[in-house]
């Protein structure tokens, strides 16, 4: 009986602990809403500088299901990566209908800064050459119908830049 209690102490405790650390993961979470009727895959890129020279070693795909209704998707940056520019690639289904982006919120440790419909492009900027936009919206598309490539998002010069390392920054951090 005695040790069913020591056992159950050290379970609640481990689960404490486990819960009180998650804050201080140093992950950068990316939370978009959007409605993304087809499913289908975000592709991100990252530089870990102020270049946007994107490559596919810095970078990684997210798996979306597709609904008609508003989702929330959050990409989850490797821990202790701190991407200093980041690229979005709306999938590669050619069946994707518009994609719209509502919300964009950024969430490091015990921060976040959140960007609503045309806020969005204040950090980023769409890729001329294969996306159009409604920013009224946040309607995304495909130039041509049929592209492979999906609408892209690129960083509106140095908007996004500075946004995450006021995230990053040790000011107001626990």
């Amino acid at each position: 009986m005695k040790a069913i209690k020591i056992i159950s102490f050290v379970a609640v405790l481990t689960l404490f602990f486990n819960c009180e650390n998650k804050n201080n993961i140093n992950q950068l979470v990316v939370s978009i809403d959007a409605v993304i009727k087809t499913t289908d895959s975000i592709n991100t890129y990252y530089t870990t500088d102020n270049s946007i020279e994107f490559n596919d070693k810095q970078s990684f795909w997210t798996k979306i299901k597709g609904s008609k209704k508003n989702q929330k998707i959050q990409i989850v940056f490797p821990d202790s990566i701190q991407p200093k520019q980041i690229r979005l690639d709306f999938g590669r289904n050619i069946s994707q209908p518009e994609i719209i982006i509502n919300e964009v919120k950024f969430t490091y440790k015990n921060k976040n800064f959140t960007a609503k419909g045309e806020e969005v492009y204040y950090l980023f900027r769409v890729d001329d050459s294969n996306t159009t936009i409604d920013k009224l919206t946040g309607s995304l598309e495909r130039k041509e119908k049929n592209q492979i490539v999906g609408p892209s998002l690129y960083p509106n010069g140095d908007e996004l830049f500075k946004t995450l390392n006021q995230l990053y920054s040790k000011k107001d951090q626990k």
